[in-house]
């Protein structure tokens, strides 16, 4: 008895396909060209980035590597300083069982072989690197969109030019109704004139629009050497946590809020841009939200939804996730744990306790664990709130030292550079 073959439909093949890492289906480009056509269809890439999503957990870690070229000066005033940044994707799974993460040195991963400086934000598995200049009284930028996964990477686009000592907030998110990504840089919020200088490019186009200014201040995001979470990317917005502009904003500067009464609850708000129409939108924080803390909230994305958190009277974090993004009554509190329970020492004080930040980065897929990256030390903490067991993660590399390293959100994806 001779039996029939099997025949899977082309829909079956593609939600088969769907769910697999990136680099097998670059391998699987060569089956036939069915599946070629396939995997490089613009609908499937978009089905496979909603998979992998969560299905294919990720996160990446950026390091930064600081070379110190001694000068003649005993106290060092003429010592030289060169930073290199690397970043390394890295399964969330592997996690669950270690304690540490060991990275092996690849040169494919080293910023600076691409002939950038910088890493300034991630979008759907896309890096914005950036290449900075400095020549007399100028800086000069341009960047370039990068993607691990594909080891594609595009030319370098977005030039423009500022002084030296003038500062930027960057985002980079996409525009679903021109299936477009946009790079957004604001110059930090010019205090006396009430106004920042903010641009849009649409990639392809290289060319920057002016568009309105920050209703509000945008607060700044100093918890490290990148920029990588200044703008949060959800929902086709970049979002940014903001004070209302008739704020003394070097109140929020100093960071004298135990002292400094000017600034209360009922001036935070979160201001959206929305990519598709380059507008902004105003959202209030939850109604629990009642005390300025000593540090800066935080905004972020966890679970897919955009994320506030606060330390709560410097004994505990609190964790809220917007359900339904742009709708205020949609706050759900996520979680609410002490510092004790995270085992982290918050017997702080002066500036520390200003900048102390607990960062929540990702949810696993168990939904019970949760990861998180602490200031203090920049290590990351797994927590499981369910049986309250918490692990602390450390971070070794094969050949080259390292000052500091960054877990931020990662999805691997067959986004392509074109």
């Amino acid at each position: 008895m001779i039996r029939s073959p099997i025949v899977l439909h082309d829909e079956l093949i593609a939600e088969i396909l769907s769910i697999l890492p990136v680099k097998s289906l670059l391998q699987f480009k060569c089956v036939c060209k069915s599946w070629k056509t396939l995997i490089s269809d613009s609908a499937f890439i978009k089905l496979h980035l909603k998979r992998s999503a969560t299905q294919i957990p990720m996160f990446a870690i950026i390091l930064d590597r600081l070379k110190i070229t001694p000068g003649e000066s005993p106290d060092g005033n003429d010592d030289e300083y060169e930073e290199n940044f690397s970043v390394f994707p890295y399964p969330t799974r592997s996690l669950l069982d270690n304690s540490s993460i060991t990275l092996f040195d690849d040169p494919y991963y080293d910023v600076e072989n691409k002939e950038c400086s910088n890493v300034f934000a991630s979008c759907n598995g896309l890096f914005l690197l950036a290449s900075v200049i400095f020549t007399g009284p100028h800086k000069k930028y341009s960047f370039q969109l990068w993607n691990p996964a594909t080891k594609t990477i595009s030319k370098k686009f977005g030039y423009f030019c500022a002084i030296q000592y003038q500062s930027f907030t960057f985002g980079l998110g996409f525009d679903d109704s021109t299936d477009t990504y946009k790079v957004v840089v604001a110059s930090r919020y010019i205090g006396n004139q009430l106004k920042s200088n903010v641009r849009v490019l649409s990639f392809g186009d290289d060319v920057w629009r002016s568009i309105e200014s920050f209703p509000v201040v945008p607060l700044p995001f100093e918890l490290n050497n990148y920029n990588i979470h200044d703008g949060v990317y959800v929902s086709g917005a970049v979002n940014w946590l903001a004070i209302r502009n008739n704020i003394d904003y070097h109140s929020w500067i100093n960071m004298k809020l135990t002292v400094n009464k000017t600034i209360k609850v009922e001036h935070f708000v979160i201001v959206s841009l929305d990519l598709r129409t380059e507008t902004y939108n105003q959202y209030l924080l939850p109604l629990d939200f009642d005390e300025v803390p000593s540090a800066q909230p935080i905004i972020s994305v966890l679970g897919g939804c955009l994320c506030f958190s606060y330390s709560y009277k410097e004994t505990d974090i609190v964790i809220w996730q917007m359900k339904k993004f742009g709708v205020e009554d949609s706050w759900t509190q996520f979680l609410k744990v002490s510092y004790q329970n995270l085992q982290i020492d918050y017997d702080l004080s002066g500036y520390m306790k200003y900048h102390f930040q607990l960062i929540p980065l990702l949810l696993f897929e168990d939904c019970d664990t949760l990861m998180l990256r602490s200031s203090q030390n920049f290590e990351a903490i797994l927590y499981n709130w369910r049986d309250n067991r918490v692990k602390q993660i450390k971070v070794t590399t094969t050949t080259k030292d390292f000052e500091f390293w960054d877990p931020v959100n990662y999805v691997e994806s067959l986004v392509r550079i074109n």
